[in-house]
């Protein structure tokens, strides 16, 4: 590996480090907004606002933006359904009951699924260092989860943690399918397509929820802080990483989402946080950093 392709991935980490951040701030976003919306609607809102800004710089970045080849609907919808409209629900409706950390530390699981899933469709090797990084992470998850008494992890389940159950499975199905799009499209490209297409279906879903009355003003902010920070800048880093890296080094990251998430429940939301948490924080952290640092030779 040449010093400037280490400069190269270190700037990928970097950015997808902060998009983890990104992302962890969107559990406190989306736990303030869906408690007025629904999950249909507030999702809804939030690809509104994300595609006021996706819309003219990818059209911008490609004047055929909107020439696609009739071949490439059915991975481009299936992003849209898989990424943006499934996980919105499933999103909304898991933090309209629980609290954001733990939230957060439900879809961390999805490294595992898209580690397995690469193995099954790109026969991508499972090295022992991989396998050894995502059960450290996995661990640290099941302990938070189990507030530290992981014989109860399937007792302590609500049925706010099982709609956040299926965020890491359509995710990793999200991450799966952007593969062999960007062989012929970029980044941006590739979220404002998904973003588009989810948001239709999104859209037509919506109306059959009820509007609310008032909406308090912190519920637009957060609603805008989904649409710009956590898909437009997120969502173009997040498949560059893809681009360079591939979808598993890229997706262990996500293992730090809940990290960020949980030190912003506490300081936004003012949620109690025990010893389990950090302790868990840690061990996912450390499995992060031991898929993904690799050796200089």
């Amino acid at each position: 590996m040449s010093e400037l392709n280490h400069h190269t991935i270190r700037y990928v980490y970097v950015k997808l480090v902060l998009v983890t951040m990104a992302w962890g701030g969107t559990f406190i976003a989306t736990r303030i907004a869906a408690q007025t919306f629904g999950p249909f609607t507030g999702a809804a809102y939030r690809y509104a606002f994300a595609l006021v800004f996706l819309l003219p710089l990818a059209f911008r970045q490609n004047r055929k933006l909107f020439s696609v080849d009739r071949s490439q609907l059915p991975i481009l919808l299936l992003l849209g359904f898989s990424g943006i409209f499934a996980y919105n629900y499933f999103f909304f409706k898991g933090l309209k009951t629980i609290p954001a950390s733990r939230g957060a530390l439900l879809a961390a699981l999805n490294p595992t699924i898209v580690m397995l899933l690469s193995a099954v469709f790109y026969k991508e090797k499972i090295t022992p260092r991989k396998m050894v990084g995502i059960l450290i992470s996995l661990v640290g998850v099941v302990i938070v989860i189990s507030r530290g008494k992981v014989t109860e992890l399937l007792s302590s389940l609500e049925t706010g943690d099982l709609f956040m159950l299926g965020c890491p499975v359509t995710w990793a199905m999200y991450t799966i399918a952007a593969r062999p799009v960007l062989k012929y499209t970029t980044p941006l490209q590739a979220s404002t397509w998904a973003s588009l297409t989810g948001f239709m279906m999104l859209l037509l879903f919506s109306a059959s929820e009820p509007y609310p009355a008032e909406i308090p003003s912190g519920v637009w902010l957060a609603l805008l802080y989904l649409g710009i920070i956590g898909t437009v800048v997120a969502f173009v880093w997040y498949y560059d990483g893809i681009m360079r890296i591939g979808p598993t080094r890229t997706s262990i990251f996500n293992n730090l989402v809940p990290v960020f998430a949980v030190i912003f429940s506490v300081l936004i939301l003012k949620e109690q946080v025990s010893w389990y948490t950090w302790v868990g924080g840690a061990m996912v952290i450390g499995g992060v950093l031991f898929v993904n640092l690799q050796r200089r030779k």
